[in-house]
């Protein structure tokens, strides 16, 4: 994978909260739901004085693997099921007495509550089984051999979705009063690799059509035209989908009104990343952002 991520500093210095007899843990062990995660995994110690030279860490349902840096000294390989990698597994050599940490780039699940990664820890004597979740009432504290844990939490930051090199940050709609049959659609779309793509168009089941729109002002009215085609997305740019850009997407044929606070599906069409899946936050009518920054000014198509 050719997506470039730099791992926070905070997710190298939070706190661990972890059975003191775990030698497997997150650094940073809650998050958002919902979110891109730089998961750091952490070996504390070898196997009763034996050195590491494997981890193995099962994936969970509903995560998403997006990228799967380099670590120096070690090789990284990867399981597949039903085509989304199920299991990672680094092997090298790692000091019993040193500590580390393995990342990976994660897209969790929007729900909250606990994820649990089971993982082995393999050393050149022996091994240490990491792979226990709680039984119903159960604390996970309690376990002798308790899978790693990510606890997730409410989401607070507006989501973004990602496939192959192709970031969504932010979509977003403003909601529409009653009897209305058009919105707009909004969100930042970054290019990380090293090829051009092309936001083709869209489906949403909410409205009749999902077309792109260019806006243009004459004499101070801003109007908008279909866009064919498609917009290009050159590598390493970023390209503003916004009440105030050049182009953003347009629902027509709304089958109800968009409600503030909820969110609507959408699929997003690249011509090289594919079929992408988001939720549309919908903000207070005239909206300028996700936070909902004043009005917007008045617009007429052609």
């Amino acid at each position: 994978m050719s997506f470039r991520y730099a791992f926070p500093l905070a997710a190298l210095l939070a706190g661990l909260a972890a059975p003191a007899s775990a030698h497997v843990v997150l650094s940073q062990p809650i998050f958002e739901a919902g979110q891109n995660y730089a998961a750091f995994f952490k070996i504390e110690h070898g196997c009763n004085g034996s050195p590491t030279i494997a981890l193995r860490v099962q994936i969970p349902d509903g995560v998403t693997v997006l990228d799967t840096p380099a670590k120096p000294g070690w090789t990284l390989t990867g399981e597949r099921t039903q085509g989304r990698v199920s299991a990672v597994t680094w092997r090298g050599q790692l000091d019993a007495k040193t500590a580390d940490q393995f990342g990976l780039l994660l897209k969790l699940p929007a729900g909250e509550g606990p994820l649990y990664f089971p993982a082995v820890q393999q050393c050149e004597k022996g091994e240490m089984s990491w792979t226990e979740t709680p039984a119903a009432g159960r604390p996970w504290g309690d376990l002798k051999r308790p899978a790693v844990k990510l606890q997730l939490t409410a989401a607070k930051t507006p989501p973004s979705y990602m496939a192959g090199s192709i970031m969504i940050e932010q979509p977003w709609s403003a909601a529409t009063p009653g009897g209305a049959t058009t919105a707009g659609v909004y969100a930042t779309i970054m290019n990380h690799g090293d090829t051009a793509d092309t936001l083709l168009g869209g489906t949403s089941p909410v409205a009749g059509k999902f077309e792109i729109h260019q806006m243009t002002k004459t004499d101070g009215v801003i109007s908008m035209r279909t866009v064919s085609g498609g917009i290009a997305i050159p590598p390493g740019a970023m390209v503003n989908l916004g009440p105030l850009a050049a182009y953003h997407v347009m629902l027509s044929g709304l089958k109800g009104p968009l409600k503030t606070g909820t969110h609507i599906p959408a699929t997003l069409n690249f011509a090289k990343a594919g079929n992408v899946q988001v939720q549309i936050e919908i903000e207070p009518i005239g909206s300028r952002g996700p936070a909902g920054a004043g009005a917007m000014p008045g617009m007429a198509h052609p």
